[in-house]
């Protein structure tokens, strides 16, 4: 199959294919007289690999250095564990950022709505973003910034209401 072919099967862009080529993740096609690339199944099934291990969140370096310990056949049990170590660790490392900002989210949805307020601010949920880039206050237990900022708002708001 030509590239544009071997791109939409796989889900990619050619401009991926090439990149994944230059980059060694893909062997160098074979090549038709004039000149264009010849894919088969198995660079299909290597383009697959390389979106799930990427989906995965496992660098492209990671992903080379894998393919490379396929080729192999077999490698040294501490590469394998290695890996697998250093991988799990960053797995858990994105699990606790994305739950805290669930955690965050949760907390600015529900301070939203009580707000009453017909419009919220453009930069919320940017705002919001910002605040979760630091796990280490989350795990002390503070309060989110946001939270404070949009309590101390509505109290000021309902304060001013009632003058």
């Amino acid at each position: 199959m030509q590239i544009g072919e071997l791109a939409k099967r796989a889900g990619v862009s050619v401009q991926t294919i090439r990149f994944y080529e230059r980059r060694g993740l893909l062997p160098k096609p074979q090549r038709k007289d004039s000149g264009y690339r010849m894919y088969g199944e198995e660079d299909l099934r290597r383009l697959r690999f390389i979106r799930q291990a990427k989906a995965l969140r496992f660098a492209l370096e990671e992903i080379g250095e894998l393919l490379r310990m396929r080729e192999k056949g077999l490698s040294p049990c501490c590469d394998v564990i290695n890996i697998g170590e250093r991988h799990l660790k960053e797995v858990k490392r994105q699990i606790t950022e994305l739950e805290c900002f669930r955690d965050e989210l949760t907390r600015a949805i529900k301070t939203w709505r009580r707000s009453g307020k017909p419009q919220l601010p453009a930069g919320s949920i940017c705002v919001l973003i910002e605040r979760t880039m630091d796990t280490n206050r989350q795990k002390k237990g503070e309060k989110s910034w946001l939270s404070k900022k949009v309590k101390s708002t509505a109290v000021r708001s309902r304060s001013a209401a009632a003058r």
